[in-house]
């Protein structure tokens, strides 16, 4: 239910953002119609006095201001969020209404009819393709036009017709049926977009992370390393590796069964990232019975803390190991170095290396530091 809510909330979020997108070009639209109408008129009326023309059509002339104005406001309260441009924007619709009706008016009582059906039209249809995702702004805007343009046709030229209504009532139900179709087409855009997008992340998961274990792999563990060299060497502030290696695997593995060993490498995964304590610390299998931590912002001294950790955590779980020469139960030996300018990736690693065969070389069970 909870994540149906989320679904629902995130198609509204949506649709609000995609209509205030389309709210520029049907300003351009409602631009563009009043100035063929100013063209129109003064090819009727001969008139060559731009003064003049635009003092006799105001309604016309007030369609293109609260346009222009309806731009510059809504660029502004963008900035200011979401809700600010939503609720700026109804206001823009209901100014623009306005103006319409009185442009519909002013051709009905000048006699200009025949403009009047082709304009609704137009209108219609321009605020179908910009608010197809509202059918609310839809119809706030088109019909207190249509209105308008259907009864002061009938009551000021008693132009009743049985045709030029159901015309318009067919004109509706072509429109608001597109609008349902063009809606349902949106939801099922957003669904394959989150389909996509959850694919993608489940494809991502897998690119990075250890199937077996499901903490990061060698390739993550490579791009995150990158990431945090360059970082930290901009910056000057240390880093250090823990790596480490699980002592006699192969004799645990000849003793208890790969399946057994499968297990163990889970359990010691979830203690390593246990041991860890900060969110931008990696723990990552390196491979085989091989793991690797990274530690950004840590010397040696703070990484030697998260291997004691691991000790004890290791100590604390107590695994069976009948077969280790070191300990009852399960134990790792750890290899820590810090790096130091001028070090690659490689070179750290090789480091890292020789530390943790020096470990081993002290008698396993243990870390050693190295740099």
């Amino acid at each position: 239910m909870m994540k149906k809510e989320g679904y629902l909330e995130g198609v509204g979020r949506e649709k609000r953002r995609s209509t205030l997108r389309n709210f520029n070009w049907f300003l351009l639209v409602n631009v563009l119609l009043a100035c063929y109408l100013l063209f129109q008129r003064s090819t009727a009326l001969n008139e060559r006095s731009l003064i003049h023309l635009l003092c006799g059509a105001p309604a016309i002339c007030s369609v293109v201001l609260v346009s222009v104005l309806s731009f510059v406001t809504l660029r502004q309260l963008v900035n200011r969020g979401e809700l600010a441009a939503w609720r700026g924007g109804v206001f823009c619709i209901l100014l623009l209404t306005l103006c319409w009706c009185g442009v519909f008016h002013h051709l009905i009582v000048n006699n200009n009819i025949n403009l009047v059906y082709p304009l609704s039209l137009g209108l219609l249809f321009s605020s179908l393709i910009a608010f197809y995702l509202s059918p609310r702004l839809f119809f706030l805007f088109s019909i207190p036009i249509l209105l308008v343009a259907i009864v002061e046709n009938i009551f000021i030229h008693s132009a009743f017709s049985l045709v030029n209504l159901v015309s318009y009532a067919l004109m509706l139900f072509v429109i608001y049926s597109a609008q349902s179709r063009l809606e349902q087409w949106f939801k099922l855009a957003i669904e394959r977009e989150q389909e996509n997008k959850q694919l993608i992340e489940r494809l991502s998961k897998l690119a990075h992370r250890d199937p077996l274990t499901g903490i990061a792999n060698r390739r993550y563990f490579d791009n995150y390393f990158d990431a945090v060299m360059l970082r930290e060497s901009t910056l000057q502030m240390p880093f250090s590796l823990i790596l480490l290696d699980v002592d006699f695997f192969k004799k645990y593995n000849d003793h208890y069964g790969h399946q057994q060993g499968d297990k163990c490498l889970i359990r010691l995964a979830a203690c390593l990232e246990s041991a860890t304590r900060r969110s931008q610390d990696l723990v990552a299998r390196y491979g085989g019975e091989e793991f690797i931590i990274l530690l950004p912002k840590s010397d040696v001294c703070e990484a030697a803390q998260v291997a004691k950790r691991v000790e004890t955590l290791l100590a604390g779980l107590a695994m069976p190991h009948a077969t280790s020469e070191v300990a009852p139960w399960v134990t790792v030996s750890q290899g820590i170095a810090q790096w130091q300018p001028g070090q690659d990736r490689e070179q750290l690693l090789r480091t890292a290396d020789h530390a943790l065969y020096r470990a081993k070389d002290l008698g396993r069970n243990r870390y050693s530091i190295v740099g």
